[in-house]
């Protein structure tokens, strides 16, 4: 057979350690295991041992310090590389960042004081800043400087929380995690208004993609207050009317992004969904603290961890994992499904205030990131498909 009529085969080829590999990999087995556990403990009111003592601390510092910092991790060595054109890491300095989340979450589950897991958890959020800020700094990217601030946040709320266990407090802890909440919240407004309207203008072959950056400031600027408020402890009345205000802002920035042009293609709707819920979670926040009805606070918070942060990171996780290893980005009917349920699960969280309604949710969450594994999962390891005749 001669070389012009042969076949076009496919071969992986050796696997560029982009840092979202392991990292995107240990945020759905954090996501998945650590829900599981959560979702038994619901039932049969059992936890693997830990240090946190704390169920509820357990479950809270595992999803957003375990899942969410991994999620971070991911996504921001990867584009940090994307914007400035130099490497973030190396192969051995990422199997070394990679390897301090481990032991962190190996510690974090033993019978070790928990100070001696938070020396890792800690030292991982400060690997970030070192190796995010060095190309920063090199590149001269001013644009992006404020990740640096994000991460720096990250790891004192994070040192925070720890000392608040350290000196018995009863409110430090909570509020570190709530604070936690509120700066992801914060990173989602800011990254979800730079991207989601990019990836719809450019599938859309629309470059009129309607961009105010009043409302870009407002917005970004309102969920940054939201934040330092319940830092501040602010009272009810005003942290509530602020946050309804950035809802409504939010999807007022998301209305104007015509999101509903792309309900064909999944890849573009489910990061218009994840943005929808971070309007929906700050509004139920909002209207429970100006008494509109009765949620306890805690409750509140799930319309942007499990809808917001649960449907954004699955969208963009299959994004960066297809796009790097050199498949189509596009889902099939199970991607789809998968992206779906995270909301089913913040429904269910937030509608059934019972036990029985949080395992159902503990359930839908858990079957998304367990799909994502199996479907995606391959590609984090296999690299990128390259064509050779």
């Amino acid at each position: 057979m001669s070389a012009a009529t042969a076949e076009p085969v496919t071969r992986p080829a050796r696997p560029p350690l982009h840092p979202f590999r392991p990292l995107f990999f240990c945020a759905a087995l954090a996501a998945s295991l650590g829900m599981l556990a959560w979702g038994i403990f619901l039932h049969y009111g059992w936890l693997p041992p830990h240090t946190l003592e704390n169920p509820l601390y357990w479950h809270a510092h595992t999803m957003l310090y375990g899942f969410a910092s991994a999620l971070v991790g991911g996504f921001l060595l990867t584009a940090s590389a994307n914007w400035t054109g130099i490497a973030t890491t190396s192969r051995p300095g990422l199997l070394l960042l990679t390897a301090v989340w481990v032991i962190a979450r190996l510690l974090l589950l033993s019978r070790l004081p928990f100070w001696v897991g938070a020396l890792f958890d800690v030292g991982y959020l400060f690997g970030l800043v070192l190796l995010v800020g060095r190309v920063l700094w090199l590149s001269h990217n001013k644009r992006n400087a404020f990740l640096i601030g994000i991460l720096l946040f990250y790891a004192g709320l994070d040192i925070a929380f720890y000392a608040g266990l350290l000196a018995g407090s009863a409110t430090v802890p909570t509020r570190a995690l709530i604070g936690t909440v509120d700066l992801l919240m914060v990173l989602m407004l800011a990254i979800g208004g730079r991207v989601i309207p990019f990836f719809t203008g450019r599938k859309l072959h629309d470059h009129t993609m309607w961009v105010n950056r009043y409302l870009i400031w407002a917005v970004n600027g309102g969920g940054a207050l939201v934040l330092l408020c319940g830092l501040f402890g602010a009272s009810n009345l005003p942290r509530g009317g602020l946050m309804l205000v950035v809802a409504v802002l939010a999807l007022v920035r998301l209305l104007g992004w015509r999101g509903w042009r792309a309900w064909h293609d999944p890849m573009l709707w489910v990061l218009h969904l994840g943005y929808l819920w971070l309007s929906i979670g700050l509004a139920i926040r909002g209207l429970a603290l100006v008494g509109a009805f009765q949620m306890p606070a805690l409750d509140t918070l799930h319309g942007i961890t499990v809808g917001a942060l649960g449907t954004l990171s699955l969208g963009m996780m299959v994004r960066v994992a297809q796009g790097h290893s050199g498949v189509p980005i596009k889902a099939n009917l199970t991607l789809a499904v998968m992206f779906v349920l995270p909301t089913v699960a913040a429904v269910l969280r937030l509608g059934i205030n019972r036990p029985t309604g949080w395992v159902w949710a503990a359930a839908a969450w858990f079957i998304a990131y367990v799909v994502y594994l199996a479907v995606i999962g391959p590609l984090l390891v296999r690299g990128r498909v390259t064509a050779r005749a």
